[in-house]
């Protein structure tokens, strides 16, 4: 909205409405009840508590006002800038739904008022007649409303006159001291809350007022001071001219303690009217704020504003949803329901301002600060009273709003939104760390986090495949690649030579981001990276290196075998340098034509006392149960009589390792590559690898055996016995 449209200030758009929200109905029909139930003293701790709540989240909600420019949708607009829009979605639209039925309730609750004065009118003529009125008066202009409550606050003010100064009942020794028989507090205290929850009366405003940022904490909070003192006041008068017995029976009690009846009827009239006028002014703009963020459908059509910047298509729908709810009837249990999603609000402000100031992020600065204690507070006390008033609406409305998350989550709305939820779990991240390095490492949490080197990701595909099915659902994978430079080429102050290495860098950054995009829907923690360096082997070493002393370093060195021997020699290096005792090695050979076959059988070849057997018993397994494949353990032996030898200590491996029943062991005798061929034939067959790596031993099992295949080297990282 333009400054033109910046049409309201302190007074106007937020006190009057705010105020007048909290001086209603409940001041008027029960706070007499209250304070002949649990005495003056307790109706005192009512107040002050329920005020305490509302005044934690008035100081929550004046402390994030100063720092972001809210625009239009009051608390709908804040909790999606701090949250997201998903989240502030999720609380929005059940929080516009509350503002508009709530029209119905009190027009409802005004037709009945006005029929006990005049049961002689026509009950049908009156509620939607004075909806009727209500929804010219918002269509029309919204200053048009609050001019309006200008009289009505007058109204109250002079009808609160009026009972301050009325005559007295005559009064019995300790008829306010003590709860009344059968009546627990905290019953008492959830009647009564309600009472002050329209703080949201002006925030809501924020799109057209002039200077949100100061109107609405000093609005709102004077708002809830001098209503709180108010009340006080009201619980003193009661205590000290009522009787017990009558302010437990007659709940208009406060009629008849008055000078001037009728001012007491009309301060009440006013009250309702007032509380619905500011909902149908309200509930528009929440809607408004959804629509011009596209999160409902006919977006375009409700977000249409008219020359006097009113939302009249939001007004025109909110009427109807109004009337809709007036038709049903008076629908009092759903009147609960209402109040959980407006507590739910106040709650979820509160959270996404400790969320803000817990975070230490150097953009929450707001002029206005408060100490994390109060939000945090404010929303647990949101949350009390909400399982206070009833806890099964307390639960539906939990339900819907969670319903509405996971629905605006798969809408996939705009992800470019100024919110925290990011910053929210990296700062759970790095204190986890924090916790997680104070403390030693044992093998027993180990799970693949690798390190993969690639020249050229397009031929990398089925490779990356495999990557994923050994690291599936839990473990990591950091992927880099090396622009080798040549000789001066660092130091090259040539555009060309630039341009090149630059062409490079980005074309190998877009293919990378393909396969982690893949990798990262999958559920993945992938990350990538191109450097430059004079050579593969260099910088690659210098990658691994920095990795090392990464917060999540990688434990697994995952190399494609090459294809000549120059290859072979530079692997050899690498796995020298990076595959030391914290980080294992995986050597892996891709089947030109067979690949992974059906995925189905696993071979896994395990000699006595073999340095390798952790790792390549945590692979197999891991490849098991992404396969959902069967295991076979083989060993090669020199005789036939060394047979049974092998297959005993094959079942004990077997068993010391919780391989399951369905693992089967095979022993084969004579020269290991003649024995190679004899064994069952798999998708896969997994070897270990000594320290001193022979590559043409490992080309040799590679023409022998005709599948995929996989070397591998234990670190001091991995235990498959734990």
């Amino acid at each position: 909205m333009t400054d033109k449209n910046k049409r309201f200030g302190t007074f106007d758009g937020v006190f009057t409405p705010t105020f007048l929200s909290i001086l209603g109905v409940i001041m008027y029909l029960r706070l007499g009840w209250v304070v002949g139930s649990v005495g003056l003293w307790g109706a005192l701790a009512i107040i002050t508590i329920a005020n305490l709540i509302t005044l934690f989240t008035c100081l929550s909600i004046s402390s994030i006002t100063t720092n972001i420019n809210i625009g239009t949708g009051g608390a709908y607009s804040i909790i999606s800038k701090s949250l997201g829009l998903e989240v502030g979605g999720a609380v929005g639209l059940p929080l516009y739904f509350s503002q508009a039925i709530s029209v119905a309730f009190y027009v409802a609750g005004f037709s009945e008022i006005w029929m006990t004065l005049n049961p002689a009118h026509n009950h049908l003529l009156v509620t939607y007649g004075t909806w009727f009125i209500l929804l010219i008066i918002s269509y029309f202009s919204a200053k048009l409303a609050f001019r309006i409550q200008y009289f009505i606050i007058l109204v109250v003010a002079v009808s609160l006159f009026s009972f301050f100064f009325g005559p007295n009942m005559q009064v019995t020794p300790g008829a306010v001291s003590g709860i009344a028989e059968g009546v627990e507090f905290w019953q008492i205290f959830a009647v009564f809350f309600p009472a002050v929850t329209g703080i949201l009366a002006g925030v809501t405003m924020s799109g057209e007022l002039r200077r949100p940022e100061r109107n609405i904490p000093i609005g709102t909070l004077s708002a809830v001071a001098i209503s709180f003192v108010i009340y006080i006041l009201i619980a003193f008068r009661f205590a000290h001219v009522a009787d017990r017995t009558e302010l437990l029976s007659n709940m208009s009690v406060i009629i008849s303690l008055a000078k001037w009846k009728w001012l007491i009827i009309a301060g009440i009239m006013g009250a309702i009217i007032s509380s619905a006028l500011s909902m149908f002014v309200t509930a528009p703009r929440t809607l408004l704020a959804l629509s011009e963020h596209k999160l409902i459908p006919f977006y375009k059509q409700i977000s249409f504003v008219n020359r006097k910047s009113e939302p009249v298509i939001a007004v025109l729908f909110t009427a109807l949803v109004s009337l809709c709810t007036l038709l049903l009837g008076t629908l009092n249990n759903i009147a609960e329901l209402l109040t959980m999603f407006f507590l739910a609000t106040y709650g979820m402000l509160n959270f996404a301002v400790f969320i803000e100031e817990t975070l230490g992020i150097v953009s929450f600065r707001p002029i206005f600060k408060i100490h994390p204690l109060f939000s945090f507070l404010g929303c647990l006390g949101c949350l009390f009273a909400m399982m206070l008033i009833n806890p099964w609406f307390s639960l539906m409305a939990v339900v819907v709003m969670c319903a509405t998350y996971t629905f605006f989550i798969h809408k996939n709305v705009r992800k470019n939104w100024p919110d925290v939820r990011k910053g929210i779990f990296i700062f759970i991240a790095e204190n986890a760390m924090r916790i997680a390095r104070s403390l030693p490492y044992h093998p027993k949490i180990w799970k693949p986090n690798v390190l993969v080197p690639i020249s050229d990701p397009e031929e990398w595909t089925s490779n990356i495949d495999f990557i994923k099915d050994i690291t599936i659902p839990s473990g990591r994978i950091d992927m880099f690649s090396v622009v080798p430079l040549a000789a001066g080429m660092l130091l090259s102050r040539r555009d060309k030579d630039r341009e090149d290495i630059d062409s490079k860098i980005v074309k190998l950054e877009k293919q990378f981001a393909d396969i982690a995009k893949v990798l990262r829907e999958q559920g993945l923690l992938v990350s990538y990276s191109v450097v430059t360096g004079y050579s593969f082997l260099q910088g690659s070493t210098t990658v691994g290196k920095a990795l090392k002393g990464s917060i999540f370093p990688p434990n697994l060195l995952f190399l494609k075998l090459g294809s000549t021997i120059f290859q072979d020699d530079d692997m050899k290096e690498l796995i020298k340098r990076l595959g030391t005792d914290d980080m294992g090695v995986l050597l892996f050979h891709l089947h030109p034509e067979k690949k992974f076959g059906k995925k189905k059988k696993i071979n896994l070849w395990l000699r006595d006392a073999s340095p390798n057997i952790n790792l390549a018993i945590l692979i197999a397994l891991k490849l098991v149960q992404n396969w959902q494949a069967e295991l076979l353990l083989v060993q090669a032996v020199a005789t036939e009589e060394e047979k049974k030898k092998g297959e005993k200590y094959l079942e004990r491996i077997k068993g010391i390792s919780r391989l399951g029943r369905d693992t089967k062991v095979y022993v084969a005798a004579g020269p290991f590559l003649k024995a190679a061929q004899e064994v069952p034939e798999a998708d896969i067959n997994i070897f270990g690898m000594s320290e001193e790596i022979n590559m043409d031993n490992k080309r040799n099992i590679l023409e022998s055996i005709d599948t995929t295949i996989l070397f591998l080297r234990d670190s001091s990282q991995e235990n498959a016995l734990v």
